[in-house]
């Protein structure tokens, strides 16, 4: 009679284990083998996994999170621990799904298994891949100021990262670790940056928009390196600062809001928009606050609302100029208007309007500065109300900080980037506010 051949689960549980490459130089990181017997042969696989041999336990065969060890540290050597638990896991799995069948676990397979674990561990490190997870979860995670991430700065976040990840597409070798984020990387990506163009005329970037773009990366790295991401702290080092006369913003006098509150509009949708551009005009108002003054407290003569962006309560008065609207919008609920197309149709009502005004400039694009002339109304959005109200209620004689308590702002530095008032105008105004305190001859 036929001998049987010996089933499976008759045998011995599999045996593996994980040792060090070398052990000799403590403080050098070494790679940590997979030690499998097979059929009585031993065979060992690198399984590109690296620590220092000074944390490496000889008789656990994992690493050694005992000791005097910084968070980092224990986050890193525990994060070893579970990817050589998963290899091993992964192990145990196959060799019974084979025993199953009656079948042994080959090297060949071993090394297949060790490398899917090493694909898919190098994909869930992919820094890109990070960093969009990290965007994703913006609006549910708190930051280091215990706040809550915006729709807004999501939208950004989105942007930059795009960017970001169309200059790896064209890189000879993509980034592979938190570590690539290096001196020569942000040189390569800023040069990146200047030398892009985009649509049909082969448009070149702004200056300010690659600024801006360094500075949300930035603010990317720094959120994977407050969530243990990564060790890499170059960013830090980075300068994005614009220089004062790069960033020439516009902002609307009484007299232009005025012709762009009486603008006739040819839908309910430009109405909505007018509407609450004026508002906006004389509150200071973001768009996003703009969008939730539903939820806004209304009452003599005072909207009590918290910022979105900052989180914080700010207690606006409605000047009289908008105290119609307000009255208005309370009885048939205020208009939850889109962000972008909102800012291309206050255009288009500035410029039915008359706002027409040739603004001369600097502009710079592709690293190369050129002096344009564009029509006002070109360069007025959402947030030139925002400027507008600031810079007007200046030139009425408010007191800085009453100003500032209007718009939020909690330095004056920040204030005064907002201030676009010409010196020439706010001469004008002083003497004029002189002359009507007889402070001065007439």
């Amino acid at each position: 009679m036929k001998q049987m051949p010996l089933n499976r689960k008759e045998e011995k549980d599999l045996k593996l284990r994980f040792n060090l490459k070398q052990v000799c130089e403590e403080d050098k990181l070494t790679q940590i083998m997979l030690v499998i017997t097979i059929n009585k042969r031993r065979i060992r696989i690198y399984t590109k996994l690296r620590v220092e041999p000074k944390f490496w336990n000889h008789e656990t065969y994992r690493c050694s999170q005992t000791g005097r060890l910084n968070l980092r540290e224990r986050l890193r050597l525990k994060h070893i621990n579970e990817q050589i638990d998963n290899l091993a896991m992964s192990l145990y799995e196959i060799d019974e799904k084979l025993a199953i069948r009656g079948e042994y676990l080959s090297a060949s397979i071993v090394r297949q298994v060790v490398n899917e674990s090493q694909k898919k561990e190098e994909l869930l490190q992919n820094p890109l891949i990070c960093l969009r997870g990290l965007i994703e979860e913006y609006e549910k995670s708190v930051n280091r100021k215990g706040r809550r991430g915006i729709e807004s700065t999501k939208a950004t976040y989105l942007t930059a990262l795009g960017r970001l990840e169309d200059y790896n597409r064209q890189r000879k070798v993509p980034i592979g670790s938190f570590d690539d984020f290096n001196k020569r990387f942000f040189a390569d990506f800023t040069n990146y940056l200047y030398g892009y163009k985009y649509g049909k005329n082969e448009k070149r970037y702004t200056q300010n928009t690659i600024i801006n773009t360094l500075k949300v990366i930035k603010n990317l790295l720094h959120r994977a390196y407050d969530n243990e991401m990564t060790t890499n702290n170059y960013f830090l080092k980075v300068q994005t600062t614009l220089p004062s006369n790069s960033s020439e913003q516009v902002y609307l006098q009484e007299k232009e809001i005025l012709k762009l509150s009486l603008v006739k509009t040819e839908n309910d949708q430009e109405r909505e928009v007018r509407d609450a551009f004026v508002i906006a005009c004389y509150t200071a108002l973001r768009i996003s606050d703009v969008r939730q003054l539903n939820k806004a407290t209304i009452r003599k003569g005072v909207i009590s609302l918290y910022q979105n962006k900052t989180k914080e309560l700010v207690e606006i008065p409605i000047l009289k100029e908008i105290a119609p609207l307000i009255a208005h919008y309370q009885q048939i609920g205020f208009p939850v208007i889109d962000k972008m197309k909102a800012n291309k149709i206050i255009k288009v009502l500035a410029a039915r309007c008359g706002i027409n005004e040739m603004i001369t400039r600097k502009e710079l694009r592709g690293g190369e500065t050129t002096i344009v002339a564009v029509p006002k109304y070109e360069l007025i959005s959402f947030h030139t109300a925002r400027r507008s109200c600031v810079t007007n209620l200046y030139k009425r004689g408010y007191p800085i900080n009453y100003v500032m308590s209007l718009s939020g702002h909690r330095s004056f530095q920040a204030f005064q980037r907002y201030m676009r008032a010409s010196s020439k105008e706010l001469m004008s105004d002083f003497v004029h506010l002189l002359r009507k305190e007889k402070a001065i001859l007439p």
